[in-house]
């Protein structure tokens, strides 16, 4: 019952995030799950219902390889390389999504879009925040530096500047959206002392 469960919201994220949520609907998702529409509404209560799982399946995903990595790479001494993974992990996220999933949700699905805007926060904020924060004790960000205003200038809106018409994806690589986004910003903020053997300089 689980397994199936899953299985669904795999394969509705995989619709809506292509699609948009509102072009894809209820009847097309059980036709091509080979599954009736009645099933499928044994398992959610209404599309909304659908999308704000489906969204915190593919969230959740996120928030599994961001934590499998830290877990598995716990270098006190290097928080930034941690921040360098969690947002490269969101780039290669967001390509994959249609921007007007996204846009869509705010308009039509609002559980949902909170949903999002909550996993952005709890990202920038529980995690990108006390990383720097951590880099300025150890002496590799300069002590003037405002960490909660940095958050909020770059760490917390790059949604808003890949998906510019044309997305930027369709421009450049990953890793160039990352080293222009990202790593430039915190390059602008680190002691001259952590500059000369950074790893962002490697």
């Amino acid at each position: 019952m689980l397994e199936d469960k899953k299985h669904i919201l795999a394969f509705a994220i995989g619709n809506f995030t292509k699609f948009g949520s509102k072009r894809f609907s209820m009847d097309e998702l059980a036709q091509n799950l080979g599954i009736s529409k009645k099933t499928l509404y044994r398992y959610f209560g209404s599309k909304e219902e659908l999308v704000c799982e489906s969204l915190g399946f593919l969230l959740n995903q996120l928030r599994t390889k961001v934590d499998a990595y830290m877990a598995q790479n716990p270098n006190e001494n290097e928080p930034l390389t941690t921040i360098i993974f969690i947002y490269k992990q969101g780039l290669m996220t967001l390509q994959e999504i249609n921007p007007s999933f996204l846009f869509g949700l705010s308009k039509y699905y609002p559980d949902a879009f909170k949903r999002y805007s909550n996993f952005k926060k709890d990202i920038v904020w529980d995690l990108v925040c006390p990383l720097l924060k951590k880099a300025q004790n150890l002496g590799q960000v300069r002590n003037e530096v405002k960490i909660e205003l940095v958050c909020r200038l770059f760490l917390g809106r790059m949604e808003d500047m890949v998906y510019s018409s044309p997305t930027l994806f369709e421009e450049y690589s990953i890793q160039e959206l990352l080293e222009h986004i990202i790593i430039n910003n915190l390059r602008g903020i680190l002691t001259l002392e952590y500059l000369s053997t950074s790893p962002l300089e490697k």
